[in-house]
């Protein structure tokens, strides 16, 4: 029997699947992988040490699939987005620069003043806000490490690097190219405007391409066999969009690292600049993203520290805010852990408890937690219902996090939404496998590709009344929360 494989490279670790002619997805292989931190408010990723993990896997789901038939192509999902510098070779020059890092402060501001914030929206239909967009972290390297600069042969993102690994060329998707800053995500095409007004050299590029094309075949010869053709792929939450099957107007929920709501949109021109904006892996349909950075990684952040010595296992994320009342005995949490994104846009922020007393336990903030995410979601919600035409009751929800009931019938009261537990969560990998078999030949469209997927709803957390009531009060509260310390986080990271 003949398989497809999909690589999914997230912002913790990395997972390989193989999905057959019938959609059925299986021979998951997953490793982690840990951020950087080298200095304040830098963040790095080692994607050498990233290729190596891949290739692992990637060789462990190929020797699967030998047992049974053949493997017909291969596509990658990863996040978005990273900085990576490439000699000629294909082999970095440092290490990638996240899209968390925020060391391009100056760059943003210089941006901002040569070619204006209105222009750079008109143009990519995003702000610009340092290390998030890459433009900026492409700036920094060129103003601060020009000897390297020099020797840079293609700029280009964590996918370009794994797939110039997997087949010598030197690319990047549409759907990750939208959120570099420089890519004018209607006329899909690098903006000339913004890189000559700004500096960037554009031979330095690397070619952007639909995600379903397949940028050649497999050449890496540690790797069992050998000619395999490679679909580019995209981003990883446009990926889960294709595994979901969502329309235009259409809104869902994913849940890891960050937090995000994604509307699925066909005029570019009702784009709201408070969210992340990008070409969808269908061409002239768009994907608004309002994502929140940091929620799943504030949960890991206090299991980590507080939580984890005393825990027989993860059970007690869920357990623990059971032992709290709703409101959390008057504890409120900012989860903005590392500056933010969706709503507030704000690099300075940072994490806050607010209210604890002698009184305050473990449980109290570990709701508190819950319950601020939460908050910081339904703030997003609000934008979209306000910006975009989308009406829904229900919320499908995917990812890591969503296994979290207790935090899932939080998020159904401060919503007042259902929130509904989809049954497959390994989207970004079924979306890859989607992108191969279409580009195999499985499928005519990608539309057929996604009816195939059967992805149930395992479970629905409805709003509870009589606590949405009790929450609405506490959502007032929190939204003077950040207002009110904006000017302490602004001097504190100046200290």
């Amino acid at each position: 029997m003949s398989h497809v494989i999909g690589i999914d490279i997230g912002t913790s670790g990395m997972k390989v699947g193989a999905m057959n002619h019938d959609g059925q997805l299986g021979l998951i292989e997953y490793q982690s992988y840990s951020l950087h931190y080298p200095q304040k408010g830098w963040v790095e990723i080692d994607v050498e040490d990233i290729w190596l993990k891949t290739k692992e896997l990637l060789m462990k789901v190929m020797t699967k699939v030998e047992r049974m038939g053949t493997v017909d192509a291969i596509s990658l999902s990863t996040f978005c987005n990273s900085s990576v510098f490439l000699n000629k070779d294909g082999e970095p020059l440092c290490p990638g620069i996240m899209y968390l890092d925020q060391r391009s402060k100056k760059e943003a501001e210089s941006i901002k003043e040569i070619v204006t914030e209105e222009r750079i929206y008109e143009i990519t239909k995003n702000r610009l806000e340092q290390g998030m967009y890459s433009i900026t972290s492409h700036l920094w390297f060129k103003n601060h490490r020009p000897s390297l600069y020099a020797q840079t042969y293609k700029w280009g993102n964590l996918a370009t690097y794994i797939l110039n690994k997997l087949t010598g060329s030197f690319v990047m998707d549409w759907t990750q190219a939208s959120f570099s800053g420089m890519y004018d995500i209607e006329k899909y095409v690098w903006s000339k405007e913004i890189c000559a007004d700004v500096g960037i050299e554009m031979e330095k590029l690397p070619e952007v391409v639909d995600p379903l094309t397949i940028v050649g075949e497999l050449t890496c010869s540690e790797l069992p066999i050998s000619g395999i053709p490679v679909a580019a792929g995209g981003a990883d939450t446009a990926c889960s969009t294709l595994a979901l099957g969502v329309q235009p107007g259409e809104v869902f929920e994913s849940v890891g690292t960050s937090n995000v709501l994604t509307a699925c949109i066909k005029q570019p021109d009702h784009l709201d600049r408070r969210f992340l904006n990008r070409c969808h892996i269908k061409k002239n349909q768009w994907l608004s993203h309002g994502a929140m950075s940091f929620p799943g990684a504030a949960i890991q952040w206090f299991y980590e520290e507080f939580l984890k010595e005393e825990a027989d296992s993860r059970d007690i994320l869920e357990e623990l805010p059971k032992q709290s009342p709703i409101g959390s005995n008057g504890v409120f949490f900012l989860p903005y852990m590392q500056g933010e994104r969706s709503p507030i846009w704000d690099p300075d922020a940072r994490g806050t408890f607010t209210g604890i007393s002698l009184n305050t336990t473990k449980a109290d903030m570990m709701r508190a937690i819950l319950e601020g995410c939460s908050f910081g979601l339904r703030q997003i919600h609000d934008i979209l219902l306000d910006a975009y035409d989308v009406q829904f009751e229900s919320l499908p929800s995917i990812g890591g996090g969503s296994s979290n009931q207790t935090w899932a019938q939080v998020k159904a009261n401060i919503l007042e939404k259902d929130i509904e537990i989809k049954d497959v969560s390994e989207t970004g990998v079924y979306g890859a496998c989607l992108i191969a078999g279409t580009s195999a030949g499985y499928y005519k469209t990608l539309e057929e590709a996604s009816d195939l997927i059967e992805n149930q709803t395992k479970r629905v957390f409805k709003p509870n009344t009589e606590e949405v009531s009790i929450y609405n009060k506490h959502y007032h509260i929190f939204n003077d929360l950040y207002p009110s310390l904006k000017p302490f986080f602004a001097k504190s990271m100046n200290l």
